[in-house]
């Protein structure tokens, strides 16, 4: 009977151990994605709205349900950034699904009250004919048959839910075909007309790969005035959720940094749903767009470059918004080709490329035959911002990169 009873307090003990060691764990879990949390409200506040989003329905498929003051309050903080970013039918939705969860709908440091699709979701009622609004933060807590009021709350949602899903099914034009074109439409398009200039270093300031200079034709090309900005490349994200890689080093008017994969599909999805031959720019492409046709050494001129003038040597540190240096233009019109952040071509790379190149509309090396891919322009960290200068990128490096993009 002793040992039964050795025994029953020894399995008591185990078990006090692990409902012990399991609550220090949940406490550690919970402290963590409340510093999370607190991280992505900051951003907010400092209107960040894309990096809020990705980074918040991210870290919802990290929590389980169990954890619901913390998912409640990051529904409402996607449903804040989706109303800044003027997406009503997200930002209701999100809305919905965080009053599901929490008693008291507010998050603290965010004020909701100037959030007008928030308020008439969770806080309008009609009087007299009037919608007015209760106090945020004070509304009475819900006493008598509560499930009744959350199985309403999940048949708006789920009627939001099936709005959406028939809009992405035809009812309404296919987001993807609609994005697609919002992005198409919101970029400025710079022609280059088609003829002849001479490629290479002919100043004597580079290295043996810009040589020999050579002569090439190409044909007429359009090509995007300023490199693709993360709110034009957050639309991509938006509408191809299976994008493993959803890092964005940049937010706003900043060029859009991202890996050479994504931005074959990037340019893939504009050319399916646009019917334009969407392409990054070839290395021939580049040089004739960032210095014309008179072989001058930066795409401003011939004049040494200093911090007046672009955004290189440290000058900034990091990129900032496209267009932000007037100065740093190019013969046709082309921003930012010399500095703020390098730039990658369609061409694999091929140090000796120059002496094997074909005289009309050259397309680098065969696949297959190099690992690197060709990048121009220097970075807000690099020195050399002239126009000839070549550098690459090997195809197995994890690295994100500007980009920008031509049609014909």
């Amino acid at each position: 009977m002793r040992s039964i009873r050795n025994l029953n307090t020894l399995i008591a003990i185990f078990l006090s151990l692990i409902i012990f060691q399991t609550g220090i764990e949940a406490e550690a879990f919970m402290n963590n994605h409340e510093n999370q949390l607190q991280a992505l409200i900051k951003q907010y506040n400092n209107k960040n709205y894309n990096q809020v989003v990705s980074e918040s329905e991210k870290l919802l498929n990290e929590i389980s349900d169990e954890h619901s003051q913390i998912r409640g309050k990051l529904f409402l903080l996607l449903g804040a950034a989706y109303e800044k970013l003027k997406d009503k039918d997200k930002a209701v939705e999100n809305y919905l699904l965080g009053d599901m969860l929490l008693d008291n709908p507010v998050i603290e440091d965010v004020d909701f009250s100037k959030l007008e699709i928030f308020r008439s979701t969770l806080y309008g009622k009609i009087i007299n004919g009037r919608r007015v609004y209760e106090q945020v933060g004070k509304r009475k807590r819900r006493k008598k048959f509560p499930f009744l009021a959350v199985l309403g709350v999940i048949g708006i949602a789920a009627a939001v839910i099936i709005l959406l899903k028939k809009k992405s099914e035809g009812e309404s034009p296919d987001l993807k075909e609609k994005y697609a074109k919002e992005v198409f439409d919101s970029i400025e398009w710079i022609d280059v007309p088609a003829g002849e200039f001479k490629m290479g270093d002919n100043h004597g300031m580079g290295s043996r790969d810009e040589l020999p200079v050579h002569k090439v034709y190409l044909d007429s090309y359009k090509i995007s005035k300023y490199e693709i900005t993360a709110k034009q490349y957050q639309k991509f994200l938006d509408i191809h959720p299976e994008i493993l890689d959803r890092s964005l080093e940049s937010t706003g008017s900043h060029p859009a940094v991202t890996s050479r994969e994504n931005i074959e599909i990037f340019n893939s999805w504009l050319k399916k749903y646009t019917n334009k031959d969407i392409d990054l720019p070839t290395e021939a492409q580049w040089e004739k767009a960032a210095r014309g046709t008179d072989q001058r050494i930066y795409p401003w001129g011939n004049n040494p470059p200093d911090c007046s003038i672009l955004n290189f040597n440290y000058c900034v540190v990091w990129p900032t918004n496209v267009g932000s240096y007037p100065l740093d233009i190019s013969p046709y019109g082309v921003m930012d080709m010399g500095g703020n952040v390098s730039e990658i071509c369609k061409d694999f790379y091929q140090d000796n490329y120059y002496k094997l190149s074909p005289y009309e509309n050259p397309q680098g090396p065969a696949p297959g035959t190099s690992s690197k891919y060709v990048i121009r322009g220097a970075r807000a960290n690099t020195n050399d911002p002239r126009a000839s200068n070549r550098d690459y990128l090997h195809s197995s490096d994890k690295v994100h990169i500007g980009f920008r993009i031509v049609w014909n």
